[in-house]
């Protein structure tokens, strides 16, 4: 403070001055004064309580990560990559002992090696334990690529979580994609430098350099294989059971050779690669998409089958004693044939086959008489009859009818006033009581005006509640016009349909007559004036009936005794297509369509016999059988409809909506699907894709859209053995397309593949990335010494000050004793 040290001034010059006037002027006298003096020199500098600072050094330590290249182009120089390791680990060692002992024993290493992907190899190790690990590292088995950013990112977390000094040695030959500017900053904010040593191999290795094989073929067509080779060799591939290969001569330079095949299957089709050298062999599993006409094999007659476009469809015709494999076919069409006419077990063929073949059954013409069985009663005793669309067993059919649609039809004209409305309400509810929860049923009133409906509903307890009162609230009134709601009444044709027409009789013939079993229901004492027999039972309940006995022929229905039914028919498209753009049939067999079953088309008259019916089975989407229950004649030759009952049964009906594409990932394999046709509707939808394997088992492949190449896109493990032959299914809302796909195995023992066009080292990468991190080139000095961290010691002196103040008084009384 300054007022202390003006006062030791003022006693200092006041002792001078007592020195002075005292006249002994004595070497004690002038001790003591100089003593008092310092003394409170030293006690003034003690109020400023001064503080002595000074360096201390003090150990910290560090870690050194050492990031290893295991590429096939940087082990291919087996003496220069050692000789890399060995630098590296004599540049760890030189970095060790320039430390002092106890800063070394605080540092740790550990190593990180990268080829396509990085891992951490060991864990962490003192410096001279990591320096003797990389001079004995083994040869690794060395990767095909390359990535020295995710070494780096790897060795960047680990030194992330360690406090201290941090560096890493990259021992690299820098041929791999460069890392990315933002990585380099990480490393430099974070102060980690890159320290290089610099090796790779003088010359190219000899392998399989490239291979190309376009994205798509024709069925049939020479598919050309491209390949580029360095060294000698033999080159081969092979695709379903057909092999083929080449010699390739000794060459310094790069060769170019080309391999023809021919591939003998629709869908997505793979094939193998393969180079042998004496070092090993090679492999590589490329992909097309192979698109060409469907393959039928016909067995029998099916004399429309020759009209069938060639682009299309590819015909195979075979006899049933000599049957080939029916899995390398899209379709198998069997006309007017039975289980007996083939050898034995081969119905069980045909169910293995069928995940990705269609089975299209045609039951022919009359078999004997139509009291017997005919052909399709016999593949219903085979082994086919879980996937057939039909059963011709009338007791299964009455045990458990399929889901019925009830259309009822009541007149509501003036003419129904009274008793006559009364009865035809008393028949609405004896229908209702007859239905399931899994029935509809719609109500369509009619007059000469428009009339409000009871429109078709599942038949829910509630929604039948909803019917009875919607029937008990009906009302009469105007003239009787039935014909429009005849007509009206074909929308509601479907594969198991009834209708129930309920009137007083009182008006002329309609024009128009329904399409499905019809039950008319006269409330009057009147006749029905049209013919009942083309529409289906009459039942006269009177005026003022009651029907709570009422029995209908429709859902107790008598056991059929006969399996054929005769006489030619113009069959009805369920699609409402005109019955005149259909050839005539001459009779059908008569079969019962299965809940899961979709009728496409039915006799003209009732009841709805089925014509021709498909079933898609709900547990393998890959089996879609299909059965035509009449003769198809030459009649169907060229008609559209016979090629529309084709496609429905081919799980692959549209080869131009896709462009497919399969990616060998190595442990995974990437699907691109590209919208050809329908891009808006499908782009701002959402595409799936699901692979089914033949022992049953799917896989699911999550689909994400990728703007930048148009498709959709995701990825799904490797079949683990065998060739795989799966059912590629897309859906892309209502559209189904179910494509054949084989994966080639894994090639057992195969050498992976080389950076056979990648030599030398990338210098400028190397160098750029140890200038970016500060670090330098091991090859050219050793790695620099890093200062000993210290610290700044803070000493008070204030107290000291005021022992020796203290002491020096105390001598200046000693003084004046002596002097005394």
């Amino acid at each position: 403070m300054p007022w202390a040290l003006a006062a030791a001034a003022a006693a200092l010059g006041l002792s001078l001055l007592l020195a002075l006037r005292d006249r002994r002027r004595g070497p004690i006298r002038f001790m003591s004064l100089a003593s008092v003096a310092a003394a409170l020199w030293l006690l003034a500098l003690a109020t400023e309580r001064p503080v002595l600072t000074h360096h201390a050094d003090q150990a910290s330590g560090g870690q050194i990560v050492v990031v290893l290249d295991n590429s096939e182009s940087f082990w291919r120089d087996q003496t220069a990559a050692r000789d890399a390791l060995q630098l590296a680990a004599r540049r760890i060692d030189d970095f060790a002992a320039a430390l002092p002992p106890e800063e070394a024993a605080l540092w740790r290493g550990q190593l990180v090696s990268f080829g396509a992907a990085a891992r951490i190899e060991g864990g962490q190790m003192a410096l001279p334990e990591l320096a003797a690990d990389l001079r004995r590292r083994d040869t690794p088995r060395p990767a095909a690529q390359s990535a020295l950013a995710s070494g780096l990112r790897k060795a960047e977390g680990l030194l992330s979580e360690v406090a201290g000094r941090r560096l890493i040695v990259l021992v690299s030959d820098g041929l791999t994609p460069p890392p990315e500017p933002a990585l380099h900053d990480a490393l430099r904010a974070a102060g980690i430098a890159v320290h290089v040593v610099i090796a790779g191999a003088s010359a190219p290795g000899a392998g399989l350099v490239a291979a190309d094989l376009g994205p798509e073929f024709r069925l049939g067509d020479a598919a050309v294989i491209r390949v580029t080779t360095l060294g000698a060799g033999q080159l081969g591939v092979s695709q379903d059971r057909q092999a083929q290969s080449v010699d390739v001569a000794p060459a310094e330079t790069l060769q170019a050779a080309r391999l023809v095949t021919r591939f003998a299957r629709r869908g997505l089709q793979g094939l193998r690669l393969s180079f042998a050298t004496e070092g090993g062999q090679q492999s590589r599993d490329l992909f097309t998409l192979v698109r060409g006409p469907a393959r039928l094999l016909v067995f029998g007659p099916a004399p429309w089958a020759e009209a069938l476009p060639a682009r299309r469809w590819q015909i195979t015709r075979a006899r049933p004693e000599a049957p080939p494999d029916p899995g390398r076919f899209d379709l198998v069409v069997i006309d007017a044939a039975v289980p007996a006419d083939f050898p034995q077990g081969y119905d069980r063929k045909l169910l293995q086959a069928a995940d990705g073949t269609g089975l299209f059954l045609i039951n022919g013409g009359l078999r004997d008489s139509r009291e017997k069985e005919q052909r399709i009663s016999d593949w219903g005793r085979s082994a086919l009859a879980p996937i057939l669309p039909v059963d011709s067993d009338p007791r299964a059919f009455q045990q458990e009818p399929p889901p019925r649609d009830i259309v009822i039809m009541v007149d509501v004209s003036g003419s129904m006033a009274g008793t006559r409305l009364g009865s035809a309400q008393s028949a609405i509810q004896a229908i209702l009581r007859h239905l399931r929860p899994r029935d509809t049923v719609a109500i369509l009133p009619f007059a000469d005006v428009t009339m409000p409906r009871f429109e078709k509903t599942e038949a829910s307890p509630s929604a039948l509640a909803a019917a009875r009162r919607f029937a008990a609230g009906l009302t009469a009134g105007g003239g009787t016009a039935p014909d429009s709601t005849i007509r009206a009444s074909a929308g509601f044709v479907s594969n198991y349909c009834a209708f129930f027409f309920i009137s007083d009789a009182e008006f002329d013939p309609p024009a128009t007559a329904p399409q499905c079993f019809t039950t008319a229901i006269s409330v009057s004492n009147q006749h029905f004036a049209m013919d009942i027999d083309a529409w289906g039972e009459e039942i006269r309940l009177g005026e003022g009936g009651n029907a709570e006995q009422l029995e209908l022929r429709y859902f107790t229905p008598e056991p059929r005794t006969e399996y054929f039914r005769e006489g030619g028919f113009a069959p009805l498209a369920v699609d409402g297509a005109a019955p005149q753009a259909l050839p005539r049939v001459e009779g059908l067999a008569i079969s019962y369509p299965r809940q899961d079953a979709t009728v496409r088309l039915l006799h003209e008259t009732p009841p709805p016999d089925p014509l021709f019916a498909l079933r898609r089975d709900s547990r393998r989407p890959g089996v879609v059988t299909g059965a035509f229950l009449g003769p198809m004649g030459r009649a169907w030759s060229g008609k559209a409809a016979t090629e529309a009952m084709l496609s429905s049964l081919l799980g692959w009906p549209d080869q131009d909506r896709y462009l497919l594409q399969l990616e060998d990932e190595g442990a995974v394999l990437r699907l691109w699907v590209t919208v050809l046709t329908g891009a808006e509707r499908a782009v701002s939808g959402q595409i799936s894709a699901t692979l089914q394997w033949p022992d049953g088992a799917t896989t699911g492949i999550a689909l994400e859209h990728d703007a930048r190449r148009g498709g959709w896109t995701g990825s799904f493990a490797r079949p683990a053995q065998g060739t795989s032959r799966g059912l590629l299914t897309v859906q892309d809302g209502a559209d189904v397309q179910r494509i054949p796909v084989q994966i080639p195995d894994a090639a057992p023992g195969s050498l992976p593949e080389r950076e056979a066009l990648q030599f030398g080292v990338d210098l400028p990468l190397l160098t750029g990335l140890a200038q970016a991190t500060s670090g330098t080139r091991l090859d050219l000095s050793a790695l620099p010494p890093l200062p000993v961290a210290g610290t700044m010691q803070h000493r008070p002196l204030h107290g000291p000050l005021i022992v020796i103040a203290f002491l020096l008084l105390a001598a200046t009384l000693w003084l004046r004793e002596v002097r005394r």
